[in-house]
């Protein structure tokens, strides 16, 4: 993943937080404003991926560095 840059420390712990208090949270995605609940926060082939549950209900998985945080 040549392309993929590391997330910083802060919204490391800001969604390892989130994810221990099962609360949701508004990022940023393809530049689209949007409500999350964070589940997990996983490493694949060198890059992190949150997974979460949209705001349809439905599971996705995302590239960390492609979200956004709301602060």
């Amino acid at each position: 993943m040549s392309s993929y840059q590391r997330i910083s420390c802060e919204d490391h712990s800001i969604y390892e937080l989130v994810i221990m208090r099962t609360q949701s949270m508004r990022v940023v995605i393809e530049g689209k404003l949007v409500r999350i609940k964070p589940i997990d926060l996983v490493t694949r082939k060198g890059a992190e991926f949150l997974i979460f549950i949209d705001e349809n209900a439905q599971k996705q998985l995302c590239r960390a560095d492609l979200i956004s945080i709301q602060k």
